[in-house]
């Protein structure tokens, strides 16, 4: 009941508690309409054991779910596309999983369930059951979210349920005990390393492609230089600062904006508020505030009134771009060729820009933009070019050819002359040579860090942590005296030899034995719980409709959701 034990920490914050209500009905409200209303519609939820799971059936599990992983993670969770998909998931090995505790026997009855609630910290006071409290619990939080309690402790019962399923499966996991000492030995054993790092960057000078290396690299990789659809637009801009007016600002303006914005101009201390800055000394902040603001309200005006202008009237009639852009006074400029996803030369006008350009089509009614939010002005686009992806010449890629092979053809230097190291490393150890001295013929610098273990962190310079997991993820399996494989790194490579691993005293082992052990076996059994609710989900002949849908017409920008952020 880990779910539960979050409430004394939640309960406390009011807002939090409104809010996290508001978020659960509205977003189960969403969740609704999305899933379906009446009719037709309410027989596609989905499938389980050959059989259509009535909506209802459905959305309490939804709605339980929820509600449950909110509570255990201390946290309201807000609805959005991803995270849905992962609840609807959830829910329906919450579905199945139930099921088959109901096949197993298992029961939760009333007085368990009353007990498991009386229990909780929340709910009491002085050490003893409040009914008070509960009632409090009832009136404030699950009266917002239109539940009551015996909805509530329906939903106490199906987590109890799903907790005795998953003791039941835990009885069967075994933790070994060379494997709870293998675990010891990985986490505590002291090691003492010497280790060579072999950058790529110091490699590169030594790399030489030609025009015809070039050539032959593209020649080979043609689809790798395949261009994307490109736009070239015409654009209007509106610029902030050619509306800035502070001379049009009265002082009755300016002291409304103080008189209602007075904590901008003091400090919160620890005695209260101070008192504000005087407004003289705040005047000329608040006529440059206020004149910006002034200033992109009217270009965003003046923007949609040059948008008003393009459209053709009744008969069809309507001025060109040019014409239109004379009379609201701006100039017509014209990009460079873009993609989607590129940056815009001279623009600072980001992503939305880009997908304006490329939802332009050469119509009188869609050849140009709505109004188009900049960091320093309003634009309006208008179509000019478009060209289909297409497989470039050589010439039009030629810089980008070049840096790709010279990175191909460090990758293989880097390779070649890491693997060469290794394996004349291996042979001078063999020949009874230290580590360093079997790399000093080569210039390689050998670092020896001092001893370690797992635990503490392989000691690295600058704190890279990824160097530092790498080199402790490839020496944990290596005893004394052995040599790792050459270890891949983001701009380079590494190789490790292990010259002593010391393993920590009898005693710490036994002190964490057990708690190692329980560990494991926690472990084990969500990865095993987890297994199981795919295997009844897999039995049950499961379907869901609506990720079936999503499958069929997928949107272009579909991921999907990470499990692993949500224990299952």
């Amino acid at each position: 009941m880990m779910f539960i034990s979050k409430f004394n920490k939640l309960i406390r914050n009011k807002i939090l508690w409104g809010g996290f209500a508001g978020i659960v009905v509205l977003s189960f409200v969403v969740w609704g309409t999305q899933t379906g209303g009446s009719g037709a519609e309410e027989e596609t939820v989905g499938k389980l054991y050959g059989k259509q799971v009535p909506p209802a059936q459905f959305r309490k599990a939804y709605f339980n779910t929820y509600l449950s992983m909110s509570l255990m993670l201390g946290r309201p969770l807000q609805i959005t596309d991803k995270l849905n998909d992962l609840m609807r998931k959830l829910a329906w090995r919450r579905m199945v999983v139930l099921r088959a505790a109901d096949e197993l026997g298992l029961a939760a009855p009333a007085d368990e369930v009353a007990g498991t609630i009386a229990q909780q910290p929340f709910f009491n006071d002085n050490g003893r059951f409040s009914p008070e409290k509960y009632q409090a619990f009832a009136q404030t939080f699950l009266a917002r979210l239109g539940a009551s309690q015996a909805q509530f402790e329906g939903q106490v019962r199906e987590e109890l349920l799903i907790n005795k399923a998953r003791m039941l499966l835990a009885q069967t996991v075994w933790v070994a005990p060379l494997e709870i000492a293998q675990a010891f030995s990985q986490v505590y054993d002291i090691f003492q390393v010497s280790y060579a790092v072999i950058n790529a960057d110091d490699l590169r000078h030594r790399i030489k492609i030609s025009d015809a290396d070039a050539r032959e690299y593209f020649a080979a990789r043609r689809e790798e230089f395949k261009l994307p659809e490109m736009a070239r637009v015409k654009y209007a801009e509106f610029s902030f600062s050619r509306f800035v007016d502070e001379k049009s600002l009265t002082e009755e303006t300016l002291r409304g904006y103080y008189d209602e914005n007075i904590e901008k101009f003091s400090v919160k201390t620890t005695n209260g508020w101070s008192d504000p800055v005087p407004f003289a000394e705040a005047e000329g902040q608040i006529r440059a505030l206020l004149a910006q603001e002034n200033a992109v309200e009217t270009a965003g005006d003046k923007a949609l009134d040059f948008e008003v202008a393009l459209a053709p009237d009744r008969a069809g009639n309507a001025p060109s771009f040019e014409e239109a852009a004379k009379a609201a006074g701006v100039t017509v400029r014209t990009s460079t060729f873009f993609s989607a996803e590129s940056v815009v030369p001279g623009l600072e006008a980001g992503i939305d820009f880009n997908q304006a350009a490329f939802n332009l089509r050469p119509t009188p009614d869609e050849y140009f933009s709505h109004p188009i939010k900049g960091s320093n002005a309003y634009y309006i686009v208008a179509f000019d070019q478009r060209s289909d992806p297409r497989i470039p010449e050589y010439r039009e890629v030629k810089e980008a050819v070049f840096q790709a092979a010279l990175e191909e053809a460090a990758r293989n230097m880097l390779n070649e002359t890491a693997r060469y190291l290794r394996d004349a490393a291996g042979q001078a150890l063999k020949e009874g040579k230290t580590f360093t001295a079997a790399l000093a013929p080569f210039g390689a610098e050998v670092i020896r860090p001092e001893p370690f273990s797992a635990r503490s962190g392989f000691p690295v310079d600058d704190d890279d942590e990824d160097l530092a997991y790498a080199l402790t993820k490839n020496i944990l399996p290596l005893s004394a005296g052995e040599l790792s494989e050459v270890i891949p790194l983001t701009n380079g490579a590494a190789i490790v030899y292990v010259e002593s691993r010391r393993p920590e005293s009898h005693a710490v082992f036994q002190s964490i034995r057990n708690d190692l052990g329980l560990f494991i076996q926690r472990r084990r059994v969500e990865t095993a719980f987890y297994e199981w609710q795919e295997y009844l989900l897999k039995e049950a002949g499961f379907e869901d409709y609506a990720a079936r849908k999503r499958t069929e017409s997928p949107p272009e920008d579909e991921q999907e959701p990470d499990e692993d952020d949500v224990a299952p």
